[in-house]
């Protein structure tokens, strides 16, 4: 069937029988997959939503749906990512890819994909449909393939997303399991307005990501925590902190960067992060970029002192940075101080390859997952 304006490929091949699935109660709030059930009707399949008990503690999908056709049935988990852009589309890919590697078959609903992200996400073997009818499936007897249809006017789906101030108070929660400290201490980590704090933990603690006690706060649900600081820091807080892209002058390697900064006595003002950061920190990668974490220093200043130079295609990246708690542990033999590995494993997936992720993996196992036990 060809549509004007769009592109729409929709084939059932090698029809299947239905599986066999035990019976499951609807997900709660089910409205919130009210747009997508309806686009995959439109494209001709039945969605419902369906329950799936997990054991304590695991890291599940946020929705699960029963697609079925007349290819048959299967079940499929869901990702849900309001706002997708394909500058800050990596967090969410590396999480799709995550779930992959555990069930058969994932889904990203999302309000809108434009036709060059939905070729990436083809490319990257992530099935998706938005809220007007663009789609990719690919199952066994089923192929669906839409695009260009424009996006639904006056989407209203939940948004669950978490401003600047969020997620700066996010960040310093992740850093430990148990805090026993003060709201006015927890604002000033942050860097965030005191009278905020009170209102953030309360979200916090409503989707029960933290528990509030006495004395401080723990978190109750880190995966999911470090999930939104993923996103969030790719599509809210790093643009706000983000201040110039450099380059290197000739003759000079992203590994010489370290050592200069020890020269340029910038060691307490500039952290190490990104690519550069992570092969530091894990030996097992060669970067090719570096992220720098500014504190005290404005860009003008450490450029003149790193001897950097603006180009918008340069490889060094300079940010700024926000708290009191944006240095890592790790310290290089010349001085120099790594970023915090929350902040090197958030931006390990700005980009979507599968070498950086799986980096970034090692960089949460071994160094940010360890903090919650």
């Amino acid at each position: 069937m060809f549509i004007p304006g769009e592109h729409r490929t929709i084939m059932n091949t090698d029809a299947q029988p239905p599986m066999n699935t035990p019976a499951n109660k609807t997900v709660k709030h089910a409205d919130i997959l009210t747009p997508y059930l309806d686009a995959l009707g439109r494209n001709g399949i039945q969605a419902t939503p369906i329950h799936k008990r997990a054991r304590a503690g695991q890291d599940v999908p946020e929705a699960w749906l029963r697609l079925a056709g007349p290819w048959g049935k299967a079940d499929w988990a869901c990702e849900l990512k309001n706002r997708l852009e394909r500058g800050t589309a990596g967090p969410v890919i590396h999480r799709i890819k995550q779930i992959q590697t555990r069930v058969d078959r994932v889904l990203l609903l999302t309000e809108h994909v434009t036709p060059p992200m939905a070729e990436d996400l083809r490319e990257q073997g992530i099935a998706f449909v938005d809220a007007a009818g663009n789609a990719f499936l690919e199952d066994k007897g089923l192929y669906v393939w839409v695009t260009n249809r424009p996006p639904k006017a006056n989407m209203k789906g939940e948004r669950r997303g978490l401003h600047a101030a969020g997620l700066r108070l996010l960040y310093v929660l992740l850093r430990q399991r148990r805090h026993a400290r003060n709201l006015r201490e927890l604002a000033g980590e942050a860097g965030i307005a005191l009278g905020g704090v009170t209102r953030i933990l309360h979200e916090l603690e409503r989707r029960a990501w933290i528990r509030r006690l006495h004395d401080g706060v723990e978190l109750q649900d880190p995966v999911a925590m470090l999930k939104r600081w993923e996103e969030g820091y790719a599509d809210t807080l790093r643009p706000k902190l983000f201040l110039k892209t450099c380059r290197r002058k000739p003759g000079t390697g992203l590994d010489q960067l370290p050592k200069r900064i020890g020269v340029a006595g910038l060691c307490d003002k500039v952290r190490i992060g990104g690519e550069l950061g992570a092969a530091l920190l894990t030996r097992n990668l060669r970067p090719e970029t570096a992220t720098l974490h500014l504190d005290g220093i404005d860009a003008i200043e450490a450029m003149r002192g790193l001897d950097l130079v603006p180009d918008p295609d340069g490889d060094v990246h300079l940010v700024k940075a926000f708290g009191q708690v944006n240095a890592g542990t790790a310290k290089k033999p010349d001085g120099a101080v790594l970023a915090d590995p929350l902040l090197i494993h958030a931006e390990l997936l700005l980009r979507a390859d599968d070498r950086l992720r799986e980096i970034a993996e090692t960089v949460r196992a071994e160094h940010i997952a360890t903090r919650w036990t």
